[in-house]
């Protein structure tokens, strides 16, 4: 009796210890089902330098909650169907291969202005990559104009709906 308990304790164990390095992580890892078994997290921080090349992100004027990429990626996940979300992955993939053909790189190793003159290239060649680009580029526009200090500073937004005019003229 004793050995089956202690067989049963070091499987409790090596279950938790198994589990310890999940459970002690601080970092929340956001989960793109739609998306994650076609690209891997290199692609989805290429996504994120992509995005913040095309729009520079400026945190300190116009913070957001969450960051562009994960902006981008969730409105994707759960925005796009699955034609479309295929349409982003197939152009996606082209626009790594016509890199590395014409860098014989990856787009991490490629200098700035290599970086910014091969997306201006690629966005006015009209290639199977546009929709990929045509994406991002729209939702980090949509992305910088949600912010709440642009909303409120440039739009003029009021996020309370229809203030009281107390004593208005008839």
């Amino acid at each position: 009796m004793r050995r089956r308990l202690a067989i049963k304790k070091i499987g409790i164990i090596v279950g938790g210890v198994s589990f310890l390095p999940y459970a002690c992580s601080n970092e929340q890892q956001l989960l793109y089902p739609n998306l994650t078994p076609y690209l891997k997290s290199k692609q989805l921080e290429l996504i994120g330098l992509i995005s913040d090349l095309i729009l520079p992100k400026d945190n300190s004027t116009f913070p957001t909650k969450e960051s562009r990429k994960e902006f981008i990626l969730t409105m994707i996940n759960d925005c796009y169907s699955e034609s479309n979300t295929k349409k982003f992955i197939a152009s996606f993939q082209s626009f790594e291969s016509s890199i590395i053909e014409f860098y014989k790189k990856s787009f991490f190793d490629l200098s700035f202005n290599e970086q910014m003159n091969f997306l201006t290239s690629e966005y006015e060649s009209k290639s199977n990559s546009l929709f990929f680009l045509d994406t991002l580029k729209n939702y980090s526009i949509l992305h910088f104009e949600t912010s709440e200090n642009y909303m409120l500073d440039y739009l003029k937004f009021e996020f309370i709906p229809g203030r009281y005019e107390g004593k208005v003229l008839i």
